[in-house]
């Protein structure tokens, strides 16, 4: 049925009706996370393998606690309290990083892997995003622009890091994409031309949720498929090569919390 131009304007609902309306207090009720409670850094990381990639990474954490939101966790780490949470693609990895950063968690850190389209940028690098295209499909939501960009002095202390476990990295420019399916040849060739070297599916999403409330942002993404030799993660990796993305994967938690720590001790 079709309301005429007669017919009384139906009556808003005085509550918000939309989740991007939500206060800071609605998270803290819902999650039971009291002022000044809140996790220190979020740390979120893009995989199908969710299952294994919790288990090893809550692994490193005490006192690990399931929230009421499932899959998202909080424990302990040299003094610090984190989150962390598996969330594959833009739109999942937004979630956690609204709440927390609207609660006033201050630095955000996206792990996972990503693709390469820069022969310099082999399986096994740590590429360390600068400048995010944003085409995720996300971000202009958050009021972002066509670029966003990481925290310059995260992603310094991140490379020290990295560089002190003898991990490569590679400061990128790079691009966030709404699927890992959806790209074609042609796409990657205009993409390499544009002097994009990496491409995930969350960073610039996360970095435009996160600067709408104030957080800072980094993004570790261990280098898998390499789209300039048509090497996608289909194609069974050399031995040497699974055994650098293997350590890589290893290292980008370690550092992340290693980050959170330093950016803690920074802001106080």
């Amino acid at each position: 049925m079709s309301l005429s131009n007669d017919a009384p304007i139906p009556k808003r609902n005085t509550r918000t009706m939309a989740i991007l309306d939500y206060s800071e207090q609605h998270w803290r009720d819902a999650l039971g996370i009291e002022k000044g409670a809140e996790p220190t850094a979020l740390i979120l990381e893009g995989t199908w393998w969710r299952q294994i990639a919790t288990q090893s990474r809550l692994a490193l954490l005490d006192n690990v606690t399931e929230l009421a939101f499932p899959e998202i966790y909080t424990g302990d780490w040299n003094g610090i309290r984190v989150a962390y949470c598996c969330a594959y693609g833009a739109a999942r990895a937004v979630e956690p990083v609204h709440i927390f950063s609207q609660m006033g968690t201050q630095t955000l850190i996206q792990i996972g892997t990503c693709g390469s389209l820069d022969a310099d940028a082999t399986t096994g690098v740590v590429a360390l995003p600068e400048e995010c295209v944003a085409q995720d499909g996300i971000s202009q939501y958050y009021g972002a622009k066509p670029l966003v960009y990481t925290d310059p002095a995260l992603v310094t202390a991140a490379e020290q890091s990295l560089t002190n476990r003898s991990i490569p990295t590679q400061r990128t420019r790079h691009l966030t994409w709404p699927s890992l399916f959806a790209q074609s040849d042609d796409m990657c060739a205009d993409w390499a031309r544009d002097g994009i070297a990496t491409i995930d599916m969350e960073t610039s999403a996360v970095i435009a949720a996160g600067e709408r409330f104030g957080a800072r942002t980094l993004s570790l993404l261990s280098v898998w498929d390499q789209l300039f030799e048509g090497r996608t993660f289909n194609d069974p990796l050399p031995s040497d090569a699974a055994e650098k993305l293997q350590h890589a994967n290893q290292a980008v938690f370690e550092v992340a919390l290693e980050v959170a720590k330093a950016a803690t001790k920074s802001e106080n």
